[in-house]
This record gives C-alpha cells, sequence and structure tokens, in this order.
C-alpha cells in the first residue's frame, strides 16, 4: 500500500496512515502558505479543525462629487471669515456679510434635495437678527447676535434631513441641540479634507503647503535667534518695529485666522455632509426616547411631598413682602434703602427664585412616572401651574422696583437687560402655565419662537441711542436732576448726536457741556469707525456742529487724554523707567480762541504752579530723548516759554489709573501747534 505513517510529535508512535494526494488525519487542512492571509500558522493536532477568523469588512471608500470637493476649499474660506468676525463688535458690517455667506454656502451645498420646513425657521431668524449688526451698536448684544448665528447654522444642518430626531421642536428639543453641536459635525468632520484630497492635484497641493509650513517653523529658530543677536541696534529695532507696525501686523493677522480658520471649515463642512448623506447611528429618537422614558422612575407623590415645603416658605415670603408692595403701589421708597438696593435686591432675589423654580420644574417633569394612559401626572401639573405663578407674581415686583430705580437715575444697558430679562421671565413661565391647560401646545417651538422675537426687539433697535435719548428727556423734563455724561460717552457713536444736543443747549451748566465736547471729541478722534447706522447718524450729528464747537469738542478731549485732533507727529520715548508720549496736534491760527477763550490754558508765568510743571516736563522729555537716542521733536526749550505771549500752557495733573501719570499741554502760537506730553512711570 501506498502512503506513510504520520507520527504523533510528541510520543514518536503512529498515529494512521496518510494515502498519497490526502491530508493526514488530525493535521491542519491547509499549509502555512495557504493559511487566511498568508500567515504562517503551526500545525494543529487533535480535535476539530481550527476555523480562520472572518475577514473585517472593508470601509467603502467615500465618493465626493464635484460640488462637494470645490465646497470643501469655500469651507476653509468661510472659516476665515469666521475668524475674522467673531470679534463682532469691531466689524459688525463683516458679520452681516458672513451670516449671509454662511447660510447662502449651506443652502448651495443641499442644493435641490428635500429638507423639512421646521430647519427654515434658523436660516429666517438668523438673517432677521444679523440686522443687529447694522442697526445697533451693543457689544454684549452683537456677540450674542453672532453666537445665535452661528448656532442657528447648525440646528439648520441637523434638523434640515433624516438626521434631525423629531418633526417639529419637542420634547426632544435638547438631545437635538447637543447632537446639533457635538455628534453631527464631527461625525465627519475629516470630510473636507477627502473632499480636497479627491480634487485633482489636490494630494500634491496638500503635500507642498505641508513643506513650507515645515520649512517657515524650521526657519523660525535661526530667525528668533539672529534678532536677539542684533537687537543691541537701535536703528535696527526701529526699522524692525516700522515695519512690523506697517507689514507684518496686518499680515500675521491674516495668517492666524486662516490657521484656526481651517479646523472650523473642516467643522462646518462636517456638519453640512453629515446632514447631506444621513446614515443611521445610535443618536437617533427612539434611543432618546427610550433614555427619557428609562428616567421617569419615581412616584410623582414624591415629588409632591418635596416640594410642599418650598411651597409654605413661599407663601410666608409673600405674605411677609407687604411693605414692599405698599412701596411699589405708592412708587415710595422703603425705609433704610437706597434705590440701587431696593432695585438690586429685587433682582437678585428673582434670579434665585427662578432659578429654584425652573430646577424643581425641570425635575419634576424629567424624573415623574406618568400616568397609566401616558399622560403628565396632574400632581406634576399642579405644581407647574403654583410654581410658575409665584415666580410670575415675584417678577412682577422686581420689575416694578426696577422702575423705580430707572425713573429716578434713567437707563443704562444693564438696567434695560434686566428688565428684558424678567419680563422675558413673565412669558415663559405664562407659556409653561397654558402647557397644562392645552396639551397639544408645543412648548420648545412656543418658547423658542418667542425668545426669537424677544431678543429681536431687544437687539434690532439701537438700544445704546434710546437710553442716550431717554436720559436727556428725563433731564429736560425734571424727571431727573443730572444727566451722566461719561456713561453716554460709552455708549457711542449712539450717544453722538444726543451728545451734540447737551454741548449745544445753553441751558446747561457749562461742566455738563464740556464734559459732553470731551466725549465728542473722544469720537472725532476715532480712526477705525465701522460702517454702521448708529456711526452714519454720529457723523451726520457731529458735522452739524459749527467748527468752533468741533475744535472745543478736539480741545476738550485733547485735555482729558494724551490723544490727537490732527495729529502731525506722535513719538514715544522711555529710559529709567519713564516713558513719555508726545503728540502734536496742528489747528489753524484762525482757531487760536479754542485755546485763549478757555480758562484751561492761560499765558506762561514764571511761578505759576502749572507754568513750572510745564518747564519740569519739558526738560524731562529732553532727558529721555537724550538717554534713549531719539531725537527731540519739540522745536523749543524750556528757556522759550520766557517768550512773552507766544505760549499757552495747561497741565492736567493725575488724569491716568496710576497717580504717578500726568500730562502738561503747550499750545504755541507761533506755528499753531498744540503739544501734549504724557507722563508715566512704568518700573516695577
Amino acid at each position: 500500500m501506498n502512503g506513510s505513517y504520520n507520527f504523533d510529535p510528541m510520543t514518536g508512535k503512529p498515529v494512521g496512515q496518510v494515502r498519497e494526494n490526502e491530508a493526514p488525519a488530525n493535521t491542519p487542512a491547509t499549509t502555512p502558505a495557504e493559511a487566511p492571509g498568508g500567515i504562517p500558522q503551526a500545525p494543529y493536532y487533535g480535535g476539530a479543525p481550527r476555523q480562520a477568523a472572518p475577514a473585517k469588512p472593508e470601509r467603502p471608500k467615500r465618493t465626493y462629487s464635484h460640488k462637494e470637493r470645490v465646497m470643501a476649499w469655500v469651507a476653509a474660506l468661510i472659516g476665515y471669515l469666521f475668524c475674522r468676525t467673531f470679534w463682532i463688535f469691531q466689524k459688525p458690517a463683516v458679520g452681516l456679510l458672513f451670516t449671509v455667506c454662511l447660510f447662502a454656502f449651506g443652502f448651495i451645498f443641499f442644493g435641490k434635495s428635500k429638507r423639512r420646513a421646521r430647519s427654515l425657521f434658523y436660516p429666517v431668524s438668523a438673517l432677521i437678527l444679523s440686522c443687529a449688526l447694522f442697526f445697533s451698536s451693543s457689544p454684549a448684544l452683537l456677540f450674542c447676535v453672532f453666537s445665535y448665528i452661528c448656532f442657528s447654522f447648525l440646528l439648520f444642518c441637523q434638523t434640515g434631513s433624516e438626521t434631525a430626531l423629531e418633526g417639529h421642536a419637542g420634547q426632544l428639543y435638547v438631545f437635538e441641540t447637543v447632537k446639533a453641536i457635538f455628534v453631527s459635525p464631527f461625525k465627519n468632520v475629516g470630510a473636507a479634507f477627502g473632499a480636497i484630497g479627491a480634487n485633482k492635484g489636490g494630494k500634491k497641493a496638500g503635500k507642498t503647503l505641508l513643506i513650507i509650513l515645515a520649512g517657515l517653523g524650521i526657519a523660525l529658530i535661526p530667525t528668533l535667534v539672529v534678532m536677539a543677536l542684533l537687537s543691541f541696534d537701535t536703528t535696527f529695532t526701529d526699522s524692525l518695529e516700522a515695519i512690523r507696525g506697517a507689514i507684518f501686523d496686518k499680515i500675521f493677522t491674516h495668517v492666524w485666522s486662516l490657521i484656526f480658520g481651517v479646523p472650523i471649515g473642516a467643522y462646518v463642512y462636517g456638519s453640512l455632509y453629515t446632514s447631506a448623506h444621513a446614515a443611521p447611528d445610535g443618536f437617533n429618537g427612539e434611543r432618546c426616547v427610550t433614555i427619557e422614558n428609562k428616567m421617569k422612575f419615581a412616584p410623582p407623590l414624591v415629588g409632591a411631598v418635596a416640594i410642599a415645603p418650598l411651597l409654605f416658605l413661599y407663601g410666608v415670603f409673600i405674605a411677609a413682602q407687604r411693605d414692599y408692595y405698599r412701596a411699589i403701589l405708592t412708587s415710595t421708597l422703603p425705609d433704610a434703602y437706597t434705590f440701587a438696593e431696593f432695585a438690586r435686591n429685587g433682582f437678585f432675589r428673582l434670579c434665585a427664585v427662578a432659578a429654584i423654580n425652573a430646577a424643581a420644574l425641570i425635575v419634576l417633569r424629567v424624573f415623574s412616572k406618568k400616568t397609566g394612559a401616558g399622560k403628565i401626572s396632574p400632581v406634576v401639573k399642579i405644581y407647574t401651574v403654583v410654581l410658575s405663578l409665584v415666580t410670575i407674581v415675584i417678577s412682577g415686583t422686581a420689575i416694578s422696583q426696577m422702575a423705580m430705580y430707572v425713573s429716578a437715575y434713567g437707563l443704562t444697558r444693564l438696567r434695560l437687560y434686566t428688565l428684558w430679562f424678567m419680563a422675558l421671565l413673565i412669558l415663559l413661565f405664562f407659556v409653561a402655565i397654558l402647557k397644562q391647560f392645552i396639551t397639544k401646545l408645543p412648548f420648545a417651538a412656543t418658547t423658542l419662537t418667542l425668545f426669537v422675537l424677544c431678543f429681536a426687539l431687544l437687539a434690532v433697535p439701537d438700544t445704546d441711542a434710546i437710553m442716550a435719548r431717554h436720559n436727556y428727556n428725563c433731564l429736560l423734563s425734571g424727571t431727573t436732576n443730572s444727566i451722566d455724561v461719561d456713561y453716554l460717552g460709552k455708549l457711542s457713536p449712539s450717544s453722538v448726536p444726543v451728545l451734540c444736543e447737551i454741548a449745544e443747549n445753553g441751558k446747561l451748566p457749562d461742566k455738563t457741556r464740556d464734559a459732553a465736547l470731551a466725549e465728542i471729541g473722544e469720537y472725532a478722534a476715532r480712526e477705525d469707525k465701522p460702517f454702521t447706522l448708529p456711526v452714519l447718524l454720529a457723523e451726520k450729528a457731529y458735522r452739524s456742529l459749527d467748527r468752533e464747537d468741533q475744535l472745543a469738542a478736539a480741545v476738550a478731549y485733547d485735555g482729558y487724554f494724551p490723544r490727537t485732533y490732527k495729529s502731525m507727529t506722535k513719538q514715544t520715548v522711555g529710559a529709567d523707567g519713564f516713558v513719555c508720549d508726545l503728540t502734536v496736534c496742528e489747528y489753524d491760527k484762525n482757531e487760536e480762541s479754542v485755546f485763549t477763550d478757555n480758562p484751561t490754558y492761560e499765558v506762561y508765568k514764571s511761578g505759576a504752579s502749572k507754568n513750572d510743571a510745564a518747564v519740569e516736563k519739558i526738560n524731562k522729555y529732553a532727558d529721555l530723548c537724550a538717554k534713549s537716542g531719539k531725537k527731540n521733536v519739540l522745536p523749543f526749550g524750556a528757556g522759550d516759554l520766557t517768550v512773552r505771549g507766544r505760549f499757552l500752557v495747561a497741565y492736567a495733573g493725575s488724569r491716568s489709573y496710576r497717580s504717578d501719570s500726568s500730562s502738561v499741554y503747550i499750545y504755541d502760537k507761533e506755528n499753531a501747534r498744540l503739544y501734549i506730553l504724557h507722563f508715566s512711570y512704568v518700573a516695577g
């Protein structure tokens, strides 16, 4: 018989006969070369043959349409615009352009694909609120508007396709928001880079860009070393500083915007791609409903017992506040209170009550079991109505207290925002009450729409201009005895028209008018004015002033701060811890009455305190120039001040937050220039 024996390697005994062309018994049926994956395997002896592990299915290669490949590059541009727009109060017009480009990018990306109608709420509301970027000037409101625009875009992507958790804004709205911000964009965050690489020459361009960036990184170290070695040369450092200020600062701001804009663009593209190519995932509506139902484990009676002591305390509190209610109804201030303390007390009390009640209602709604019919427990409904009514009552009293404060001292941003917030709380808790009686009322959709409408009423009108006008009218009507001009200056440019009216009102005290002129001068000295409606109105009001008032405003502003109206020269010199800022302002000789009629300025006389200070500052400036190796810009010295009638001198003393800072103002009638020397001690 042809064949051979197979021997057990452990005992050396034959275990069977193997025929030709037949695999031996109890041996692997495959050779090492035939093993799955081509990986040699050790022989298997005894028992059933070892089964090869199933091959992992290959992930299908992602393909991109021509439009998606082009839009990947546009996404990088969107990220760049986001970085340029983030400080929205500096360039609100760019923010308006960014809003239009962002949603246009989304609509073009989705093309003719069918979208849910509910998603249109977000671009419509965002475009309405974006009008505030042109009509308003409050930095806080502009930033809130910009934030809403960004979040609404993500929700527009999330709610428009099959990735949406529900057909309308309902009980899963919180889950929807979380998915729109933290899940969907990151699911395909690398799609933008894949689409760029899919372009013809895309991978090569990417590699070239990486090589360039690597070269710049390698060159950074020797460049810094050379700069450190050459920094002892004053001429070199001055030239480098001039180049940096003129070129590199502007270039690097764009470079940094592009560097941070690329990942932001990838994030935006990921949100769009996930929505356009909806695929089943674990974060779906059924799972969220299951999670929500599992959280409802507590009997409603438990919540009722837990909240009963809270309601008892509210009853005692409301009964104990009868003096407050009497004061509110009669518009009189309670004893031992100022208007500010009375208003703050009401607001912070409201915030505490609203936070506690909102938390209690959320806990009741989330953790309380439903009835057998799947409806909200009557206990939860009753407690919702009672807690909401308590919040509405306390909100109403807090609004009345704040209104008394405003009637006494006028409006400010904080006071207006506080009133708006308290009014919004009343509306939201009122909707919560309606929901208990109208079960089909979509609570999330209603509150969202209500919030957007209220926010639009606050943000779109120029509330800063409204506040300035209200305070000025209160002063004219005698409701208030004074007006805070310094605060109005913080509302610029919205307050400039009112400030111009104050400056021209001869019935007001000179101190108030001079302060208004200084704020107008501060506005006129600004170089970068954004293109907004408040700026256009401010420019119109400023041009309506006669030339004398405009110059008086410039000089009044120069008298408060070391700035410039018409700057010929601005120089900074420093040595031994002292720094001097020299500003040279040029005026027409026909405008000297601005100085000669200004009691702040007087002809130099030896022995007067402000004149001695002027001599001291001129000598100090000359000393700093000599020590720092910089040119002395002043065309006169301390000895020249004795020329009778040529120099008008003013000394501002300490005008800075530092007690060791001071300014001296010297008007030279010979060449019609104002020299402002501002000193500060910065050592230590």
